[in-house]
């Protein structure tokens, strides 16, 4: 159980330490398209990893499209966006024990969670394909719910790949 709570209690203190360091250097990170490769996926994981406060990474994606091969770019892009993304799902995982805790006894949390374990896959997949802000809140919820983080990041990733390879053969074809 302590080991557990030290768990928590780390991943909740890195999460929040990762967000507020990125949100801080974003000025800085938005230069680093200039790195090429690096830059796309750099981009994409700074843009995931702040809470709800999102960049237009997917300009990333369109001018690597033009550059580079589609196929490529919407693979970095996913990969830094989908670890990008796991921030908000570490954060959520955190605080799982007292979530529970506190919101086991309520009808609405026991329905939710159960909804989330049924439809969760499928939610999670179908939400990182449409561009939203909210999508930090989704990774906080598979958290709390103790989504597994490997299938959380495969679903993003599968997710993202798939807007960003559109998105980089729009860029191919138009720039």
């Amino acid at each position: 159980m302590k080991h557990k709570k030290a768990l928590s209690i780390f991943l909740l203190i890195l999460s929040l330490s990762l967000s507020i360091g990125i949100f801080s250097l974003k000025d800085y990170l938005k230069d680093a398209v200039s790195l090429g490769l690096l830059g796309i996926f750099l981009i994409n994981f700074v843009s995931s990893a702040t809470f709800f406060v999102s960049g237009p990474a997917f300009l990333t994606v369109i001018a690597g499209g033009s550059i580079y091969p589609p196929l490529l770019v919407a693979l970095i892009a996913s990969l830094g966006a989908a670890f990008g993304d796991m921030v908000s799902y570490f954060l959520g995982y955190s605080g799982r024990n007292l979530t529970e805790h506190k919101l086991r006894k309520k009808l609405w949390f026991v329905v939710l969670e159960d909804l989330f374990r049924v439809y969760g896959s499928i939610f999670v997949f179908i939400i990182a394909i449409i561009p939203n802000p909210f999508f930090d809140a989704i990774g906080l919820v598979a958290g709390v719910f103790g989504f597994k983080p490997l299938k959380f990041f495969a679903l993003i990733f599968l997710g993202r790949f798939a807007r960003f390879i559109i998105l980089a053969l729009i860029g191919a074809k138009y720039y």
